[in-house]
């Protein structure tokens, strides 16, 4: 006797309803459905191509939940040209081009088990409830880790979120995007500076399986990244950059990053960026700076 193969009914609720992480993938989302649900990989996918709606109608039917809110939920569905009411809704979100894995004790904590995918912004760098490094670095929760040993990375955090909201999400994304270049720049070259150096020998003492990790580099850097953010999203330090006399700007720099020290010459990532006049700066250009060697 042959086994019959029956396509997912795009129209009927499944067993096991799944409800939606704040900023979650779709991909993360259909594989935490199939988990619940026990599918065969692969068999919403399909199911969903079929049926040549937008994914947010399937995806709300099988899970009960109103398409509105897996719209407001997950980013990805927002292009599918929802309802005008739920596009108001959605305008002023900040742009999310990147994703990770969220808090671990955060996703278990909502029974969305310990994995989930979420559209991640520049600011996302850590889980205040928990103490977790969860930016820069970060590919599976395996590599998230504890930072309240530091700090001084918690500091700079709520000092990144004050920035956001003095200069505006779109003016710091861009700041701390030169700024991330600058600083990975300079770390490639010497290995940054005694503050940053601390921080990220106290990080590794608490972590010594994780020593050699990209994450922890990038902890450990945050702090030195979110001060230069901080004079370069100000219009008024910005201004004193780009001006003849740039002394009050690089005094700046070296009493709270560099610990004295003065960049120097045409190639160093900043003096390239406070000698040259580039019209693409402030449009988000990933091509104003040389790419980051790690």
């Amino acid at each position: 006797m042959t086994t019959r193969h029956y396509r997912l009914a795009p129209d009927r609720p499944l067993p096991r309803p799944v409800r939606p992480y704040q900023d979650e993938t779709t991909r993360s989302f259909i594989r935490r459905i199939n988990s619940a649900n026990v599918l065969t990989h692969g068999e919403l996918i399909k199911t969903l191509r079929w049926d040549r709606r937008p994914w947010m109608y399937d995806l709300a039917t099988w899970n009960g939940t109103p398409p509105g809110i897996l719209v407001l939920a997950m980013p990805q569905l927002a292009n599918s040209h929802p309802d005008p009411i739920i596009r108001l809704k959605l305008v002023g979100r900040p742009i999310r081009t990147r994703h990770a894995p969220a808090c671990r004790h955060c996703t278990l904590a909502r029974g969305a088990g310990p994995y989930v995918e979420v559209y991640t912004t520049h600011e996302r760098t850590l889980c205040p409830d928990h103490k977790l490094w969860i930016g820069d670095g970060i590919g599976t929760i395996a590599d998230q880790f504890n930072i309240a040993a530091c700090p001084e990375i918690i500091e700079a955090w709520h000092h990144h979120k004050n920035l956001i909201t003095r200069h505006g999400h779109a003016q710091v994304r861009r700041a701390f995007h030169i700024s991330d270049v600058i600083n990975w720049s300079w770390y490639d070259q010497f290995q940054h500076f005694s503050a940053a150096m601390n921080t990220y020998e106290a990080l590794t003492a608490g972590h010594p399986r994780q020593a050699d990790s990209q994450a922890l580099v990038a902890a450990a850097l945050y702090p030195s990244i979110v001060k230069l953010t901080a004079a370069i999203a100000s219009p008024r330090w910005r201004y004193i950059a780009r001006s003849p006399h740039p002394e009050a700007f690089l005094d700046r720099v070296g009493n709270e990053i560099t610990d004295g020290w003065t960049p120097q010459g045409a190639f160093d990532p900043l003096r390239h960026w406070m000698e040259t006049n580039w019209t693409a700066e402030f449009r988000g250009s990933d091509t104003i700076l040389p790419p980051k060697n790690r």
